[in-house]
């Protein structure tokens, strides 16, 4: 089992090639505080221009040729603004809400799943981090909480959670991707999280004319396409720790995140890890 105290969330690997990035962005465009001054790039038309740095560089040109009488700017003189702000995180949670997580003599797993969530928000509002609940039961998934700072709604939603019908994991997890891929046409340069929280038990296709004998193949397929998009994620299992799901050790895999048993941290680790974030 990987320790959840020595995972940095900065160095996560996303199928294999992506591995998290800062937590601040610096650019020319005008948000954020302005951190330093450079030259402008042959051709460079839009910018902002950096004056202290523009005309001390037309100082420093005109001392070296010896004439100081008159401030004389030129094209070479120029400077553009960089500036830097704060990259926004996203914490999307996938939420297992089949009949296998709710049926008699399993309650814990969705009260310990809920506990989990519930302990992460806290961590999140602290942090300012955006929260979305994606939950999946029966025959398909529904956004149970769009992006969200609000810990009241986000609880609320959470207590309100359906359980019961069959398990459309692929149907979760592609709506949880649709969630991360329209907040990032809102800011592109936000950093996405993905919690998800389940006994591994699919049953119900995304392509509704795949055989039955697919469906695996197709959850990992998906899950791979996701981690290809630069998506960082955790994935908790929830069954029995005496019989894991082999599904969720590949899923996590294919994801290019990290594989935990909700049984072998304390939800403490998992809050610093998120934290860390």
């Amino acid at each position: 089992m990987i320790c959840v105290d020595n995972l940095d969330l900065e160095s996560l690997q996303v199928a294999g090639r992506f591995r998290g990035r800062a937590k601040t962005v610096r650019s020319q465009i005008v948000s954020g505080r302005y951190v330093k001054a450079a030259p402008l790039a042959d051709g460079e038309r839009d910018f902002d221009i950096a004056a202290d740095a523009t005309i001390r560089s037309a100082l420093l040109r005109q001392a070296g040729s010896g004439r100081v009488d008159a401030l004389s700017v030129r094209a070479g003189d120029l400077h553009k603004k960089i500036y830097q702000r704060h990259v926004k995180s996203l914490i999307v949670f996938v939420v297992d809400c089949s009949e296998s997580m709710g049926e008699e003599g399993a309650q814990e797993r969705i009260r310990a799943a809920k506990g989990t969530i519930l302990g992460i928000l806290t961590t999140a509002y602290q942090k300012r981090y955006r929260v979305g609940l994606v939950s999946f039961f029966d025959e398909s998934a529904e956004v149970v909480l769009p992006p969200t700072s609000s810990v009241t709604m986000a609880r609320r939603s959470l207590h309100s959670l359906p359980v019961g019908g069959a398990t459309p994991f692929a149907h979760g997890l592609m709506k949880a991707w649709q969630m991360i891929r329209t907040e990032r046409i809102k800011d592109h340069e936000i950093r996405p999280l993905l919690v998800i929280l389940s006994d591994g038990e699919a049953n119900v296709p995304y392509d509704p004319e795949l055989p039955h004998s697919r469906i695996a193949e197709e959850l990992m397929q998906i899950a791979g396409r996701i981690g290809g998009d630069r998506v960082s994620s955790l994935v908790i299992e929830t069954r029995p720790l005496r019989s894991p799901s082999d599904t969720m050790r590949r899923l996590a895999e294919s994801l290019g995140g990290r594989y935990y048993h909700s049984t072998t941290f304390k939800n403490s680790d998992l809050l610093r890890t998120v934290a860390a974030f």
